[in-house]
């Protein structure tokens, strides 16, 4: 393991993970930054209420408290595989409603904060030249839609690593 001057390691280099993040609460948070854990969450866990709440007590998933904390934050998708109903939980947060963030925030969870996650950062996550060129077209506009409406949204192109795996053909 890696060690630093005074014999101790170096924890925010080794980028733990702490999936399903959602206890990752009050003076969690300020260990989980010092030490630069990387809590990953699913937001169709933040609509287990009382189960949660008699775990942990009170509000969970402090997604927003994260963000501006500045801890490593990522969204996953390990229940039902529509990232699109995921944004919509994380932007509403039927749990805790007071920690909801933004549908760019929730997006960037998924690419940017996914991709540091797993120490991918310079291949992918972003749309930048030299990098794998993963993206979807969509069927709407995930920024504009009524939050109802975003578990609708399809991909109608999707390229991975720059060659086209899905291709819906409604363009000419």
């Amino acid at each position: 393991m890696e060690k630093v001057g005074n014999g101790k390691i170096d924890w925010t280099k080794k980028r733990l993970r702490v999936e399903h993040g959602e206890m990752v609460v009050d003076d969690l948070l300020e260990r989980a930054k010092k030490l630069g854990v990387v809590v990953v969450q699913n937001p169709t866990h933040f609509t287990d209420g009382e189960l949660e709440r008699s775990r942990w007590g009170g509000g969970k998933s402090r997604i927003r408290s994260m963000i501006e904390m500045g801890v490593p934050f990522a969204l996953g998708s390990d229940g039902p595989i529509n990232p699109f109903l995921n944004i919509m939980l994380a932007a509403i947060h039927p749990d805790n409603p007071s920690q909801a963030i933004s549908r760019e925030q929730a997006v960037r969870a998924y690419t940017i904060g996914s991709a540091f996650a797993e120490f991918t950062e310079t291949q992918k996550g972003i749309l930048a030249k030299g990098k794998l060129a993963d993206l979807a077209v969509l069927s709407q506009d995930i920024f504009s839609v009524s939050p109802g409406e975003l578990p609708k949204t399809q991909s109608v192109l999707t390229i991975v690593g720059g060659k086209i795996v899905y291709d819906a053909k409604v363009f000419k």
